[in-house]
């Protein structure tokens, strides 16, 4: 699967090398606050720009049925990589009684999306490659089309990144019906690099009775009023393997979730509920988890955007409940550019507050970014 895009990019016509690629990107530098009350002295308060980030993408036509694009993305956040593992003999007696390690701070994978396009149709389109998943109504909205900075809290419990795969997807009278399925590796890896082996299936059907809307999150304030409902559902059979590579244990996990969205004249609201379901074939024993979330905004003719959120999560419902909420606010202001009227800059400020009610922990956090696309 992962050899797959050079291919897909390379079928076509003489055509296909002539027509230079549409490239469009983003900076979004980010100042963010966050205070632990109950968290030791040195991770009670942290500030910085760590959460800044910018994406560069290329997309075009390279056949008159073909599509691609390339995201690449940026962040200031980084993982730590073991560079240096060195044996210590501190009793000279010839054993090594200490292993002497370092690490060293790595950006993380830089390659969002990465995906090409079959359009047989105007009505059906195949997708192959790196992208999201089919699932949510959030989790497909654009990273620059986002009420928030961040996607919902509890959507992130229900789903992961992005993942290699491929979708087909049907639109009926220009989006009123739309329906999606997908095969994916289930992992965000490449086949072979995970301790698991079994697809990801997932499925998506989306009714908009007054005709269809794209997945952006806001919008123009004079837009047409729109709604739709959706449901989405995964289903992901695997096997995991110990560190020899046998069988362990063999775990079905299933995910649902239900949607609803309305915009028009300025207003954009969205409301989401997730569930899930997963057992193993050692404990039996199933792990179940709900979760929802609801977000409103308001985009006045003036640029300005005040927005709200609210969520709630609960983690192994079943055995051992663990309960999470969120709370969200915020404004955004949109800059008017004669030169880029359909992508102004945004300035937000939003704060974020999360009470872990289980484990008796709060969290508080405010931020101030902007985000100037070009």
């Amino acid at each position: 699967m992962t050899f797959g895009i050079p291919l897909l990019l390379a079928i076509g016509t003489p055509a296909l090398a002539q027509q230079a690629p549409e490239i469009s990107g983003y900076v979004q530098p980010s100042l963010a606050v966050r205070y632990l009350p109950q968290a030791v002295p040195q991770y009670r308060l942290a500030y910085g720009l760590a959460e800044s980030r910018a994406g560069l993408q290329f997309q075009g036509k390279g056949h008159e049925a073909w599509e691609y694009n390339i995201y690449l993305f940026l962040t200031g956040e980084t993982i730590d990589v073991l560079t240096h593992a060195i044996a210590l003999d501190t009793d000279n007696d010839g054993d090594a009684e200490k292993i002497y390690t370092r690490s060293e701070p790595a950006a993380r994978n830089f390659l969002r999306e990465a995906w090409a396009a079959w359009m047989p149709s105007d009505a059906i389109r195949v997708q192959f490659g790196r992208m999201s998943v089919p699932y949510t109504t959030q989790a497909q909205s654009n990273d620059t089309e986002l009420l928030f900075p961040h996607r919902a809290s509890p959507n992130a419990v229900f789903l992961e990144g992005r993942d290699l795969g491929a979708t087909a997807k049907m639109e009926i009278n220009d989006g009123v019906l739309q329906a999606q399925i997908g095969v994916f590796n289930g992992t965000g890896q490449a086949l072979g690099l995970g301790g698991q082996t079994g697809g990801l299936y997932a499925a998506r059907v989306d009714l908009n009775p007054l005709g269809g809307f794209d997945r952006s999150e806001t919008g123009d304030a004079r837009g047409p009023f729109r709604f739709g409902i959706g449901a989405g559902l995964i289903a992901h059979p695997y096997t995991k393997y110990d560190g020899a590579g046998y069988p362990s244990t063999g775990v079905m996990d299933f995910r649902g979730t239900a949607s609803v969205r309305m915009t028009g004249g300025g207003f954009h609201i969205l409301a989401e509920g997730l569930g899930r379901y997963e057992a193993d074939t050692i404990t039996h024993r199933p792990i179940t988890a709900l979760g929802s979330f609801g977000q409103a905004g308001w985009r006045s003719l003036g640029g300005i955007e005040p927005v709200f959120r609210l969520g709630w999560v609960v983690e192994d419902l079943s055995f051992a409940p663990r309960h999470s909420y969120w709370g969200e606010g915020g404004i955004n202001f949109y800059l008017k550019n004669t030169q880029n009227t359909a992508n102004p800059a945004r300035l937000g400020i939003h704060y974020v507050g999360e009470i872990r009610y289980t484990e008796r922990e709060t969290a508080h956090a405010t931020s101030a970014q902007a985000l100037v696309r070009f």
